[in-house]
Formats: structure tokens, C-alpha cells, sequence
């Protein structure tokens, strides 16, 4: 049991830990935005890592725009990840299909 109630404020500790580096990590609006939210106060007073990560997520691939074009927002920051770009003469339908073939290769 000893072991046991070590590991769940080991793992405790790590996770607030986790919390401190990834507010770090992110840039300044980023971190406005995020203590712009309403639940902001409890999951920080918890130092809560996982609704921090859920809440940056939104931020991210809604673009701030309350989930308005959140679909184009997560691809483009899929192909900002990937760094890929469409050429001067690429075909719209083969720029998808890199894409396609890149996302899932990023899956894998």
C-alpha cells in the first residue's frame, strides 16, 4: 500500500510539473488567452496538466474564433507541423493528396 500512495504522489507531483512546463512553453498570447478562460482559476489553482493541454488544443485549432472554422484550423496547423507547401504548379487535388499521405504517415 506504501508503494502504492508513493507512486499516486509521485505521479501527482510529475503532473504539476508538467503543468509549470508547458505554460512555459507557450508564447505570450497563448498564455493570455489562456488565462483569459473562465475555469482558468480552479485548473490553475490545481495546477490541473490535462485540462491546461485540453484548453490549448482549443486555442490552437480554433484560431479564437469560437470554433469557427475549427476543421481548416487543425489542417492548417497539421501542414504548418509538416511544413508542406503547395508549388507553383501543383493541382489543388495533389496538394490534398500529400497532405493525406503525410498526415497518415504522421499517424503511424
Amino acid at each position: 500500500m506504501n508503494d502504492y500512495l508513493k507512486s499516486e504522489k509521485t505521479l501527482k507531483g510529475n503532473l504539476r510539473n508538467l503543468y509549470t512546463v508547458i505554460m512555459s512553453l507557450c508564447n505570450a498570447e497563448v498564455k493570455n488567452q489562456v488565462r483569459a478562460l473562465k475555469g482558468y482559476r480552479e485548473f490553475d489553482k490545481k495546477l490541473d496538466s490535462m485540462t491546461l493541454l485540453k484548453e490549448i488544443k482549443k486555442i490552437v485549432y480554433t484560431g479564437g474564433s469560437n470554433n469557427l472554422h475549427a476543421k481548416h484550423n487543425k489542417a492548417m496547423a497539421h501542414i504548418n507541423y509538416m511544413d508542406l507547401r503547395q508549388e507553383k504548379y501543383q493541382d489543388i487535388q495533389d496538394f490534398r493528396d500529400q497532405y493525406l499521405i503525410e498526415k497518415k504517415a504522421q499517424t503511424l
